[in-house]
């Protein structure tokens, strides 16, 4: 009788074992690293990879670029991360130097992806007719930035738009690789903006 019980015991276990297994199985297929990882972005290592050709009718053009506003509730003041938080992102001017601002880092960014398609962006919002555009980040992590576009002249709103720029999940994660991912996720953004028929009339006439 003691025998039969231990065996049924036995049985139930050995149920509850694979059961976990097959579990711990399952969730493996989600993803294949659970290490977690800080990324550091620096802007003297940014260089922007726009083709320029393709954006030729912005060449010798200016706007204003006004300050970036994060609103984005999934990042912090001075970093992002990825979508399931095992990746921080943390942001400076280059190694060894203070962190920036998220706002600030990206300003600095989009203003060399611009330079890059012809683009010049400033601060100087002062000349009549000048475009100022408006970024407002309203989510962002590794995966996907959402954002509004505002465009103003003479202080005065003329276009508006809300924009998603997305990237593929990453596969296999290093500290090299996710570098250079984030780096092209901000030549994607700036992409977004200078591909949108809105944005591309308020600049151009």
């Amino acid at each position: 009788m003691c025998r039969q019980i231990l065996n049924k015991r036995s049985i139930m276990v050995l149920a509850i074992i694979i059961g976990l297994c097959g579990c711990t199985a399952a969730k493996s297929n989600l993803h294949s690293d659970f290490n977690s990882y800080t990324v550091p972005l620096y802007l003297v290592e940014y260089t922007p990879v726009i083709d320029a050709a393709k954006y030729s009718h912005f060449s010798g053009k200016k706007m204003c670029l006004s300050n970036i506003r994060n609103d984005a509730g999934n990042t912090t003041n001075f970093d992002y991360y990825s979508k399931d938080k095992r990746v921080r992102y943390e942001l400076s001017n280059k190694a060894n130097t203070i962190v920036m601002l998220t706002q600030n880092y990206f300003w600095y960014a989009y203003q060399k992806a611009f330079l890059k398609a012809g683009l010049e962006a400033s601060t100087d919002c002062s000349p009549e007719n000048t475009a100022e555009l408006w970024i407002i980040f309203q989510s962002l992590n590794d995966e996907e930035l959402k954002m509004k576009i505002t465009v103003l002249k003479n202080r005065e709103t003329l276009y508006e738009k809300d924009l998603a720029v997305n990237m593929s999940p990453v596969e296999y994660r290093n500290v090299p690789g996710l570098q250079k991912r984030a780096y092209e996720m901000i030549d994607l953004t700036v992409s977004a903006i200078l591909d949108d028929p809105g944005f591309q009339d308020m600049l151009l006439k």
